[in-house]
């Protein structure tokens, strides 16, 4: 039989063994805290040495960009010097004329030594289908394009080659009505390359205008492209509904920022007959930046 005193001694061994347990455990969970400490600490570390590092890497690179800009910006004029002298361009926008991309366009030129563009001309959009129809019907030599259901690729292309061709531009001007919101320039000269840039976002207009649209301006780019002088298609750096792919499956050259020295330069080499490409900064960029860089050559008296 069990008596009281063996009661109270388990009942002591009780919690002796429960208060070992604790110190026991208060020891363990003190140590393991320390651990744990020790390795947020660690972590900690590492993170800052490796915010420190990229930070360091940051500016790095923002220098070197900063002093290639330099580099661009002090270049800039040996290369462009006379590139395009004695030559003329045309200047074709699909919408409204966009101010910025004019004067980028307009500083290349006048860098190069090309001078103002030979002609421009802005086309009215969204195409109004019916009244382009109508128009093409009405006239005897241009009544064969009358399609009737919206596709204007056949005119595009007779509008483009005479773009270049000039010799008074006969179709421009039957059709200004509906097709030309802004023109300067002469009619008559022919021009030894053209520029396009696409102002109008299809996703403005209906799907009927838009089929008009964009089938006159994929025409207008075959025809260029026939024609066989150099045909480059800009925008901006901040040009959000890119046409690079369009002009590409057309087979044109495009440089996708224009608005910087390094575009400028491109479009002068591509409008002098560079190799043709996609250049930029944008994803589109496939061939880089700007086509090779080839010596102007000049002649000196002596």
């Amino acid at each position: 039989m069990f008596d009281f005193r063996y009661h109270l001694a388990s009942l002591a061994a009780v919690f002796i063994a429960l208060a070992v347990g604790i110190l026991v455990g208060a020891a363990i969970s003190g140590k393991l805290g320390d651990a744990e400490d020790a390795l947020t600490k660690e972590k900690i570390d590492s993170l800052n040495a490796q915010l420190a590092l990229e930070r360091t890497q940051k500016q790095s690179i923002e220098r070197r960009g900063q002093a290639a800009n330099s580099l661009v910006d002090a270049a800039y004029p040996a290369p462009m010097q006379s590139r395009l002298a004695g030559k003329g361009f045309a200047v074709l926008f699909v919408g409204a004329v966009a101010g910025d991309l004019r004067s980028a366009i307009d500083r290349t030129l006048a860098d190069a030594g090309s001078g103002s563009p030979v002609r421009l001309i802005a086309i009215d959009t969204p195409v109004d289908p019916q009244a382009l129809d109508t128009a093409l019907a009405s006239n005897a030599e241009l009544a064969h394009f009358a399609q009737g259901g919206g596709d204007f690729n056949d005119l595009g292309q007779s509008l483009g080659r005479e773009l270049i061709e000039g010799d008074g531009t006969p179709s421009w001007t039957a059709l200004s009505s509906q097709l030309v919101e802004e023109r300067s320039g002469s009619t008559s000269a022919r021009v030894d390359g053209v520029i396009v840039v696409r102002s109008w976002i299809p996703d403005e207009t209906s799907a009927e205008q838009s089929q008009a649209t964009e089938t006159l301006f994929e025409g207008l780019l075959s025809g260029l492209e026939k024609t066989g002088v150099p045909v480059a298609g800009v925008e901006a750096t901040t040009t959000n509904a890119s046409a690079v792919d369009i002009y590409s499956r057309q087979g044109i050259a495009t440089v996708d920022d224009v608005d910087t020295v390094a575009g400028r330069l491109a479009l002068a080499l591509v409008l002098e007959g560079g190799r043709p490409g996609h250049y930029g900064l944008k994803d589109s960029a496939s061939d880089g930046v700007a086509p090779p860089i080839e010596p102007v050559t000049t002649t000196t008296g002596g």
